[in-house]
């Protein structure tokens, strides 16, 4: 075992999610019966796509009084016009046209109100514009999607009633996901928001995705001593599916790699370090053509090497290769002395 300079990289395991921040739970405003559905599951999604189209009542009324209201102001305005021109030619009294201006101020109040009703409901400021009195159309009120993505649950079936509470569809942006991770107490200094990852998972072997750490929690768990992180991580494919399993490299730029300086460790080859249950070992020459298993802690791993934290002494030497041979002969000899009489 020799002294040498690392970067600062650990690794650890995680998994795949959806990132809320691009998640969109699609609900209907009023209540109404589903008078046609316009996506299916895995359908891509633009901003502002129609996914259904309700039968509302209340958008029905909302309708009536925004057009009556409408009509009415166009009243107000013609009278107060006309009030006002007769004031100037001396056929009226001021307090007529006080009057009509007060009708005009209630009749604008009206309008503003109802207005406000129907984009409160969803409808568009120029679809209100175009609004015009159709039995057959005027209770119909479009569904849409608040972001680009793709429909990944859909809980709407033709003719029934849905409400507010009702979440008829569930959009995600897969162009971005997080990635969920533990770090350990031993490891939580070297671990820093906008520090780089490297990310990979058994579906594509061959491939590594890039991001950051996003988020570290400020509590540790005090059973497994490690503190959950989020790391971001581009998926502009959509190769990454939520749920899936990934191993993560977290490379740590201050003070042990990166922009930083590489920290002198203790290291051994990482042919060297073998898993022995929820530890690590070594095999250690103690003379010629004899070796001693050996525990050790392991720190970070970089360069074809492991740091050794403790169990080890400078200059011992240790089995490179063949090393994953006596552990498994080591194992043998443990089971057969178990089960021996």
């Amino acid at each position: 075992m020799t002294r040498r300079a690392l970067s600062g990289v650990i690794q650890t395991t995680g998994e795949v999610a959806f990132d809320q921040d691009r998640v969109a739970h699609v609900s209907p405003r009023v209540p109404g019966r589903v008078f046609r559905v316009r996506a299916k599951l895995g359908d891509h999604i633009k901003t502002g796509q129609t996914l259904a189209i309700l039968d509302s009542i209340e958008l029905g009324r909302a309708k009536a009084d925004y057009l009556r209201a409408r009509a009415q102001l166009q009243l107000a305005r013609q009278n107060l016009k006309r009030e006002e021109q007769l004031l100037k030619e001396k056929i009226t009294s001021g307090r007529d046209v006080i009057t009509t201006r007060a009708a005009h101020q209630k009749a604008l109040a009206d309008y503003r109100a109802a207005r406000q009703r129907l984009r409160l409901l969803g409808l568009y400021s120029r679809q209100i514009d175009r609004m015009r009195y159709d039995r057959t159309r005027s209770a119909l009120l479009s569904v849409r999607s608040a972001i680009a993505g793709r429909v990944i649950k859909k809980h709407i079936t033709l003719g029934e009633l849905v409400t507010p509470k009702s979440n008829l569809f569930t959009v995600a942006d897969l162009s971005r996901v997080w990635i969920w991770i533990d770090v350990y107490e031993r490891d939580l200094a070297s671990v820093h928001v906008n520090d780089g990852v490297e990310v990979r998972v058994k579906t594509y072997p061959k491939r590594v995705f890039s991001g950051h750490v996003s988020y570290i929690a400020d509590q540790i768990d005090r059973h497994t001593r490690a503190v959950r992180a989020r790391v971001d991580v581009k998926n502009g494919d959509g190769a990454l599916k939520p749920g899936m399993f990934a191993k993560v490299r977290l490379i740590d730029p201050h003070g042990a790699g990166g922009h930083g300086k590489r920290r002198q460790v203790l290291a051994v080859p990482a042919a060297a370090v073998q898993r022995a249950g929820k530890g690590r070992v070594v095999f250690v020459e103690v003379a010629k053509g004899r070796y001693r298993r050996t525990r050790v802690v392991v720190g970070i791993e970089a360069d074809g090497f492991v740091e050794i934290r403790s169990g080890l002494k400078r200059g011992q030497r240790v089995v490179t290769k063949g090393a994953f041979i006596l552990k498994s002969e080591a194992s043998k000899r443990s089971m057969g002395q178990g089960h021996g009489h």
